[in-house]
């Protein structure tokens, strides 16, 4: 007898702030789109047998196990009276946050965690958890930012950052969550001169700007073509500069609700640094930032109409 397939959870990292439940809206809502159940875990960084500062004859671990306790149980009954339907559960894991939520990761098919600041000194802006998980998780990473000094009412559409290279993950993930939301999605897509400095002019027509501009005009179109087909409903800007990336992303993603980019390790394994543009939209990006693992080629999809 053939067993029916588990779908993997939506995860989302709780710590009772207010990042963390801002992250924890964000990722019911995913997980209702997804038709997945929703995993709340809080890491418990003091193991058995840890001393935690207390007065006398108080046992500080204990009280802060159950207060720990507490604000998954508020957090669940809340998600259940305000999302009826979706499956809730959670999880008191003994361990370092970074370590839990990448741990979580390999069986879920996204982690969702705020973005609050450790206020380390290394890592001011983005939160050293975040960093951590953003950085190394086997599955995508949903980073809600911090409350942004600008405000933008109505949000909308989707943004995905597509470089030369292999981005059938990252398409993939933006094209369904555009699907997901109804709305458009705008593909951008940045280069460099391919001769550095005043030199290319001596170059031209070989490899003027206009030559080169419509070139990669011609690339991304030919990168995005499967997933049109296969996403028909969706609409697709296309955005081609000559700039850096992080900019032009961040910009573009000014009014919208989500932003897509990839997170491919210079050494090509799963661990490493972020790259610079990656790091860059995570720390500045005012709306809530996708981090999909680029590890394999692009995969071309099959036209099937969402």
């Amino acid at each position: 007898m053939t067993r029916p397939a588990v779908t993997p959870p939506v995860v989302v990292g709780v710590d009772g702030s207010a990042d963390a439940s801002a992250a924890v809206q964000l990722a019911a809502a995913e997980a209702v789109r997804r038709s997945a159940p929703l995993e709340l875990v809080l890491a418990f960084p003091w193991p058995v047998g840890s001393r935690v500062p207390a007065p006398e004859g108080f046992d500080g671990r204990a009280a802060l196990h159950v207060m720990a306790e507490l604000v998954l149980e508020t957090a669940v009954d809340e998600l259940r009276r305000s999302v009826p339907g979706l499956t809730v559960r959670s999880r008191l894991v003994e361990g370092r946050a970074p370590d839990v939520l990448l741990a979580a990761g390999r069986s879920a098919q996204l982690v969702c965690l705020g973005s609050r600041s450790s206020g380390s000194l290394e890592d001011v802006i983005l939160g050293s958890t975040a960093a951590a998980v953003a950085r190394g998780c086997a599955c995508p990473v949903l980073v809600v930012p911090r409350r942004p000094a600008v405000s933008v009412r109505g949000r909308a559409g989707v943004v995905v950052g597509v470089a030369d290279g292999a981005d059938g993950a990252v398409l993939e993930a933006a094209f369904r969550a555009a699907a997901d939301r109804a709305c458009a999605l705008v593909a951008v897509h940045t280069w460099r001169h391919p001769v550095p400095g005043p030199a290319h002019v001596a170059l031209d027509p070989l490899v003027g700007v206009d030559a080169a501009q419509r070139r990669e005009e011609e690339l991304l179109a030919d990168l995005l073509q499967p997933w049109t087909a296969r996403y028909p409903r969706v609409p697709v800007r296309q955005v081609v500069e000559r700039a850096g990336a992080a900019e032009v992303l961040l910009s573009a993603g000014l009014t919208a609700e989500l932003l897509v980019v990839g997170r491919r390790d210079r050494r090509g394994g799963v661990l490493g640094s972020l790259r610079s543009t990656t790091n860059a939209v995570l720390h500045r990006a005012l709306c809530p930032v996708q981090v999909v693992p680029v590890g394999e080629p692009a995969r071309t999809p099959t036209a099937t109409v969402v």
